[in-house]
């Protein structure tokens, strides 16, 4: 294999996979979970099952929110410091071609 003498970074894309994630997240958190009652769902052991996923799935709910929110997080500190590096070699490009 040929060793690349470019490194090609689309920062945009994940900029918006960041604020994607950010905003799948919000929708997590924004979720409430509802109680049944038997006179709801007509039985109470199916009111009982139904409550029992409710809750189970707020759990699964916060914890896949918490992922997204890390996720996110570091979509963002990735693309700013590839940001960061790009500007940093811009500089030192230019100071390079001004001393010589």
């Amino acid at each position: 294999m040929t060793p690349r003498s470019t490194l090609s970074f689309d920062a945009e894309s994940l900029g918006r996979l960041a604020g994607t994630l950010t905003g799948v997240k919000a929708a997590f958190d924004a979720a409430d979970s509802t109680t049944c009652s038997p006179e709801h769902l007509g039985h109470a052991r199916l009111a009982d099952r139904v409550e029992r996923f409710a809750t189970s799935w707020d759990d699964t709910r916060r914890e896949l929110s918490e992922s997204l929110g890390g996720l996110s997080t570091s979509a963002r500190s990735i693309a700013d410091g590839f940001a960061d590096a790009d500007e940093g070699l811009a500089a030192a490009i230019d100071v390079d071609e001004a001393t010589s």
